[in-house]
């Protein structure tokens, strides 16, 4: 029987991982589970062990793709900036309020069986700095401009860590791009809130994980994350103070291998066997909705926001995750600073 040991108490450490996972709604798609390597354990053992990869990846995915989408595409702003040479940044980090695992967990070595992984609450971040560029400044409508144009562009962050049994790997570059592009329906000014939608493409950095317990190892490995999101924004200034808000949907589209990798000793000598979900593709819908303040004058403000993502198509699985289901609604805020410039 292989042990996956309890996490309670490395919350931190869970929670990167977690952002590694993936972002999906849906079950893996044109995933097979593959027996690789001499078969040191029982066949049985192995599949139990993919039954339960894909059951946690499910699970924890679409928490990942909520935190990476996050609610306004620029915190604190609704319009567009004003036309060419306005520019604004943010560095924010959206955390959503998540769920891991918490339970210690045995493989079966007669075939696939329900485990209750149970669900510690945990948050799960993501690190972003955002900029908007001013292209065009839009057509004057009375005390407005409609039709402004913004270039959208900025970096996601995520470190490489290493902590007791989780080992976080970049696979290349920490920083990956976004882009986007928004569009303005009313500018801000004195008397009309400011009004846009956009779009953009956010993406994680290549990253593995793996998760040792004793001589083997659960991994997921070359996890690549995207998410396209569309948002209507609205926002108004009064004084220092700002309020906004907006709607959205979510299109998440994660590309992974899962791996548990099993040690064993025959006849003296060391012997790997790999059930391996490799080639696994989610891609999936979620409609979202946020509400943000800020506090600062016009150049330099702090935004703090909260929102909701809705569940998607709830899937049921095999394991369970206490009173959890795989793409329940989650809860998630978003800090930041940002500037005009």
């Amino acid at each position: 029987m292989i042990a996956l040991r309890s996490v309670r108490s490395r919350v931190i450490g869970a929670s990167v991982a977690l952002a590694l996972v993936g972002a999906s709604d849906a079950t893996a798609q044109g995933a097979t589970c593959e027996i690789l390597g001499s078969p040191a354990v029982a066949p049985l053992v192995l599949t139990d062990a993919c039954r339960k990869a894909e059951d946690l990846f499910v699970f924890l995915a679409p928490q990942v793709g909520v935190a990476l989408s996050g609610g306004n595409v620029l915190l604190g702003e609704g319009g567009t900036l004003g036309g060419w040479g306005k520019r604004s940044a943010v560095l924010r980090v959206t955390a959503v309020d998540g769920r891991i695992p918490d339970n210690v967990i045995t493989l079966n070595p007669t075939g696939p069986v329900s485990s209750d992984f149970g669900a510690a609450r945990a948050p799960v971040p993501v690190p972003a700095l955002d900029l908007g560029i001013g292209l065009f400044r839009g057509v004057p409508v009375g005390l407005t401009n409609v039709g402004g144009v913004d270039l959208l562009v900025g970096v996601t962050f995520v470190p490489s860590v290493r902590r007791d049994e989780f080992n976080i790997m970049n696979e290349g570059s920490a920083l990956v791009g976004t882009l986007g592009v928004r569009v303005g329906v009313l500018q801000e000014s004195a008397l009309v809130p400011g009004v846009a939608l956009s779009v953009m493409r956010r993406r994680l950095p290549a990253t593995s994980v793996t998760y040792r317990t004793a001589n083997d190892t659960l991994g997921v490995f070359n996890t690549r994350v995207a998410s396209t999101v569309y948002r209507l924004t609205v926002n108004k200034r009064f004084g220092l103070f700002g309020i906004g808000g907006g709607l959205g949907q979510d299109e998440l589209d994660t590309r992974t291998n899962v791996e548990a990798i099993i040690n064993e000793s025959v006849a003296g000598q060391p012997v790997r066997t790999i059930a391996s979900l490799r080639d696994a593709r989610d891609r999936a819908s979620r409609g979202t909705a946020f509400a943000n303040v800020s506090f600062g004058l016009a150049r330099a403000q702090l935004v703090a926001e909260i929102g909701r993502s809705r569940a998607g198509s709830l899937r049921e699985t095999l394991n369970t995750f206490g009173d959890r289901r795989a793409n329940e609604a989650y809860t998630y805020g978003s800090v930041g600073i940002g500037v005009r410039f």
